[in-house]
């Protein structure tokens, strides 16, 4: 699921797009220094005035997709929004739908910037970096870190539990987007911080590293009994889980 940060306060055009988030883990801000990992920014710019600017050169050094949404379609307050630095401009009104897809391209696409690449933006990314617990990414980033922990894994003699979450009622597939989000925030503040987590579809996805069967087995069982003494109260969702251990590359090719 991707992380979407909005620059705002409680403007209209946010309520139809907070109220059904399927396919967003959003997050409301009106602090304009940026301090967090994110998959895109969209600031306001009614609300951000005159500091719209700073802050897209801020999220710009943070290597963080951003679009400016406005009210104002003036062709020059675009073409000047976007050599700031802006990656899209969107003009509102605009439907739910719309937006989504806006922001799915948005967060797809790479980032420009016309600096080069030093440490100091590295030390940018770490001092965003901060908080506990596991580390949410979206769904393709989950895969690439799949891919790269199966090698790390290797070089590093360790092992790692792969977990998928999933969720169902007594009426089948459980599909309230609520409650998922609720059980990847559990996920998110029981884990350590080198775990790694995602919403996929009605699924929710996890690595812990360096955890061997039993040890796992023990988090995902702590995990559900603390989604369910805060959330399922009334047992109206039904959690289980999948478990197994992430080959290392060579193993798996040995196998073939």
């Amino acid at each position: 699921m991707k992380k979407v940060v909005i620059y705002s306060s409680d403007e209209e055009w946010m309520i139809p797009f907070i109220s059904s988030p399927d396919e967003f883990q959003i997050l409301v801000t009106g602090q304009p220094s940026f301090s967090g990992t994110a998959d895109c920014v969209l600031i306001s710019q009614s609300y951000a005035g005159n500091g719209c600017t700073e802050f897209i050169a801020q999220l710009k050094q943070l290597r963080i997709p951003c679009a400016v949404v406005t009210f104002d379609r003036d062709i020059d307050n675009q073409e000047y929004l976007l050599q700031c630095g802006a990656d899209d401009v969107i003009t509102l009104p605009i439907c739910t739908e719309l937006l989504k897809k806006r922001i799915h391209a948005l967060t797809d696409m790479p980032v420009h910037s016309d600096e080069e690449m030093t440490f100091t933006a590295f030390d940018r990314i770490m001092e965003s970096n901060q908080g506990n617990g596991s580390f949410i990414v979206a769904e393709h980033d989950f895969m690439n870190i799949y891919r790269f922990v199966s090698r790390l894994l290797e070089r590093l003699d360790q092992k790692a539990q792969m977990i998928i979450f999933n969720f169902a009622s007594e009426e089948g597939p459980f599909m309230e987007s609520d409650q998922i989000l609720h059980f990847l925030k559990i996920v998110q503040t029981t884990l350590r911080r080198g775990d790694i987590s995602c919403a996929y579809a009605r699924q929710v996805l996890v690595i812990l590293m360096g955890a061997d069967e039993d040890g796992g087995n023990g988090v995902a069982k702590r995990v559900i009994s603390t989604f369910d003494a805060h959330y399922n109260m009334d047992e109206s969702c039904e959690v289980t889980y999948q478990m197994r251990e992430i080959n290392k590359v060579s193993e798996f090719h040995s196998e073939k």
